[in-house]
């Protein structure tokens, strides 16, 4: 008996320990310095000639100086948009969102996260550091004289809906909120993530995935979406792919957690129409949708001929340059005009 004990002892420790290593390599290859690739599909902001206004500014966030991008003509704006992006990507990549507002005279302020793009920082270090960087950007804006006058909203997608979300907790002066498909709390959606590698195994890695965020990000190491609507009390909007397959409508999402939240002021959009209804499709028209994912199955067939799939730059950028890029950013007019109708209201009523 004794011995039995001994190898379960063995066999526990081993589970953990094997928990423990897949959790730090899961958390160094999904937050490492990111760089969007130089040709994509997307439209990226040289694409509009000179149809728009943009400044490049830089604000601190921590240790790190993160840079941001003020779009638009913000002395004529009726309000001022803060975007932030989803993981792995950036600014330039929802260009078609941050465009459609624009031409609705909302001046944009985004940027880029921690160790993205243009920001500095070895490593995004988790899922909780996008709230802390949104506050770092608001804190800038809130100073910032060309645009410290406007009233403002938030918008994000995923890892931004959360920072629009759980951020609302730093008490900024912020009339309205929307998050497109956002999580509601990052260990289960970091456990989910792990589940769909490892299958029930990855259960065992959250008391680990708890630990490292609470090693990394102290007192902030569990921020809940529900809970940053709830305590700020303001408009909220939350709109979700119902097949969204990455963070699931029914499951990890804010909307999943709708009971949670005591807010009187929160609005639901969920997006139905099969073809657009994912991850990040649903901003898409249904042609641009159909279009775009042609495309994406067609690299990745241009891939299978590479190496680990590392296709050349220079086939990269012939690949690319042969799409219309005018159709496979076609925006979704219907549902961006759900949000602007949002926005127009709660700034109405401020």
């Amino acid at each position: 008996m004794r011995l039995f004990f001994i190898l379960l002892l063995i066999f526990l420790a081993v589970l953990a320990l094997v928990g423990f290593v897949f959790t730090e390599i899961m958390f160094k290859i999904s937050y490492r310095a990111y760089q969007i690739e130089k040709y994509s599909p997307m439209k990226h902001f040289c694409d509009y000639g000179n149809k728009y206004k943009r400044e490049i500014v830089h604000f601190q966030s921590g240790e790190n100086r993160l840079q941001g991008y003020i779009f638009g003509e913000p002395e004529k704006a009726k309000a001022l948009i803060v975007f932030s992006h989803g993981i792995w990507s950036g600014p330039e990549e929802y260009l078609t969102i941050i465009t459609w507002f624009l031409d609705r005279n909302y001046a944009v302020f985004a940027y880029d996260y921690t160790a993205y793009n243009g920001s500095e920082g070895k490593r995004a270090n988790g899922l909780l550091q996008s709230p802390l960087d949104q506050c770092a950007a608001l804190d800038f804006i809130e100073s910032y004289d060309k645009v410290k006058h406007l009233k403002k909203v938030t918008l994000g997608h995923s890892w931004g809906a959360y920072a629009t979300t759980a951020g609302l907790r730093f008490d900024h002066d912020i009339v309205a909120a929307c998050a497109m498909s956002g999580f509601n709390d990052p260990v289960k959606i970091s456990v989910e993530t792990a589940k769909m590698m490892l299958g029930p195994f990855g259960e065992l890695n959250r008391p680990w995935i708890w630990l490292i965020n609470r090693v990394r990000f102290g007192k902030y190491h569990r921020m809940l979406a529900v809970d940053g609507i709830n305590h700020a009390g303001i408009p909220v909007l939350l709109t979700h792919g119902r097949g969204d397959d990455f963070i699931r409508y029914d499951i990890s999402s804010i909307v999943s957690a709708r009971e949670q939240i005591t807010n009187p002021n929160l609005e639901i959009y969920t997006v139905e129409e099969e073809g657009r209804f994912g991850h990040t499709d649903f901003f898409l028209s249904l042609d641009a949708s159909k279009y775009m994912s042609s495309i994406n199955k067609e690299f990745e067939e241009l891939k299978k001929k590479y190496k680990k799939g590392n296709v050349p730059e220079e086939v990269r950028k012939e690949f690319f340059e042969k799409v219309d890029k005018e159709r496979a950013n076609a925006p979704a007019e219907e549902f961006f005009e759900v949000i602007d109708d949002f926005f127009t209201r709660a700034l109405e009523e401020s």
